[in-house]
């Protein structure tokens, strides 16, 4: 009999505790799974968005810890749009407020010439006229959320506009927001002549050095910060903050499953104990013994594994109810996120089995011999 088979009845023997346990880590990977899934879907979200609005570089406050504090005088626009092999610079707010006086919803503003207005793919509606005041265009998971529709008012901030238009993304991000003038959100929000960010359009063909001169270039404006979408996320207080605790939480939960699969191991070798003597008797040797038992902890993980994926993908299904940030996610699973996971229940679960084993191993066959 090989040591898999072994291994394999030994857990069949018991096997509502062999259940039992390997739910239990199956829990702990859906739990690593999910939180790590959440802070990757929030960082996807927000390079989708950005990348389908075709920004080159995010221009921000050099001292601001995250996108919403951020703050930028709106003037500075002229000095970025001179910068050579810059097409386009447009200053955007974007902010979470109050709408309809429930919950927080992401908000942009952007200018009323800015390219992002004529890129815009309505499916409803239209564009806010030049002559209409206080004109909105929701993106339609922003409409379907909120249950308007064309020519219904919503209040931002205890200020009502108008839905003249709804507007389909690609990317949840973009569906989820609420697009105003930028002139009207400032002086709602209080913030005249400043913005949150510049996005930038590079020329055609821009070499990879020339870029990098262009980020120079703007860090000696004073006060100002420029970077990739994707390298700005990496610096994101907030992002980072959340991907610690993902990671934290996650090596507490899978840590707790291979400290279940020690007690339960620890319960089998204490009834095997005769078993276990006569193996030993007959010739197996202390590593043989060692492998079957610490064997039996790795099926537990795979076991968990085979138990945590699905439930993972379970819990991921209700990030879009989560407040604020719900409407917001796109939760894709992928393999740079699953392995990692899948192979640290494993080897915690096998490290769990090791003390386990240790004691098995370590048994004198005359001593195992005389329990009952």
């Amino acid at each position: 009999m090989n040591l898999a088979t072994l291994a394999l009845r030994n857990l069949w023997r018991r096997a509502t505790r062999t259940a039992i346990v390997s739910i239990s880590v199956g829990l702990a990977v859906a739990s690593a799974l999910s939180l790590v899934a959440l802070a990757d879907s929030i960082e996807f979200s927000a390079m989708a968005g950005a990348d389908e609005r075709g920004s080159d570089l995010v221009v921000l406050s050099r001292n601001a810890s995250d996108l919403f504090e951020s703050s930028i005088a709106e003037d500075r626009k002229s000095a970025l749009a001179s910068i050579r092999d810059v097409a386009a610079a447009e200053g955007e707010i974007m902010m979470f407020a109050p709408v309809d006086n429930r919950r927080q919803r992401l908000i942009m503003g952007s200018a009323e010439d800015s390219l992002f207005w004529k890129k815009m793919p309505i499916a409803a509606g239209r564009l806010p006229k030049r002559s209409e005041p206080r004109a909105v265009v929701l993106g339609k998971d922003a409409g379907a959320a909120l249950q308007k529709k064309i020519g219904d008012v919503i209040t931002i901030l205890d200020e009502s506009f108008k839905v003249v238009g709804i507007a389909d993304y690609r990317s949840a991000l973009n569906r989820s927001l609420i697009y105003a003038r930028l002139s009207e959100l400032q002086a709602v929000s209080f913030r005249a002549k400043r913005v949150t960010m510049f996005h930038l359009n590079l020329k055609p063909a821009t070499p990879p050095e020339r870029v990098e001169e262009i980020k120079a270039e703007i860090a000696r404006l004073g006060g100002l910060i420029a970077a990739p979408t994707d390298e700005f996320l990496q610096r994101d207080r907030n992002l980072a903050v959340m991907k610690a605790v993902a990671k934290a939480v996650s090596g507490i939960a899978l840590t707790l499953g291979g400290l279940s699969v020690l007690n339960t191991l620890l319960m089998a070798v204490q009834e095997r104990t005769r078993e276990i003597g006569i193996m030993i008797a007959i010739g197996w040797s202390r590593s043989r013994t060692m492998g079957s038992i610490v064997l039996e902890g790795v099926i537990i993980g795979l076991a968990g594994c085979g138990v945590g994926i699905p439930a993972s993908f379970l819990i991921s299904y209700f990030f879009r109810y989560l407040p604020t940030v719900g409407d917001i996610l796109s939760f894709r699973p992928s393999v740079s996120i699953i392995l990692p996971i899948l192979f640290s229940s494993v080897a915690l679960c096998g490290i769990g089995a090791l003390y386990p084993a240790w004691r098995a191993a370590s048994m004198r066959p005359a001593d195992a011999l005389r329990r009952l």
